[in-house]
């Protein structure tokens, strides 16, 4: 009996090891199809979403949002995307110069007419003066060199 149960346990052991041979030949007959045929490159796997369909047609690879179908190339979809990736980084750098430039001008346009030593002359002739209750850290803002002139 016993030399029977052990024959019965091996068989059963060899039966499930089969199985799961069996299981990652099926898993891997797939890929390995997909890897050895001849258009690889050309098989339709990647499935696009709206904003990948938009780029599609910007780019021109088709016509219209309708004709594209279901699945596309994986190897077309990274090329437009690239070509989106770069485009957008393009505008990016020229909006960044276009909004310094625009804030240089606003910055010269707006400049204040005094320096930083003529307010602080202004500032200690306030102080002998005994005129030191305005804030003199406010007059860096509001005075000009017309405000000297006054004095």
């Amino acid at each position: 009996k016993l030399i029977l149960l052990d024959s019965l346990l091996q068989e059963n052991k060899y039966l499930e090891m089969f199985r799961h041979l069996l299981r990652a030949v099926n898993c891997a007959r797939h890929s390995l199809v997909r890897f050895n045929s001849d258009g690889v490159k050309n098989i339709p796997t990647y499935h696009p979403d709206s904003l990948d369909k938009k780029i599609l047609v910007h780019f021109k690879y088709f016509a219209s949002v309708e004709e594209i179908p279901h699945r596309v190339s994986e190897s077309m979809m990274i090329q437009a995307k690239s070509k989106a990736r770069i485009k957008t980084a393009n505008l990016m750098i020229f909006s960044t110069i276009v909004c310094a430039c625009i804030t240089i001008y606003f910055a010269k346009t707006s400049m204040r007419q005094n320096s930083l030593v003529e307010e602080n002359q202004r500032r200690h002739t306030m102080y002998k003066k005994g005129e030191t209750g305005s804030g003199a850290r406010m007059g860096l803002v509001t005075n000009t060199k017309d405000d000297d002139k006054t004095e």
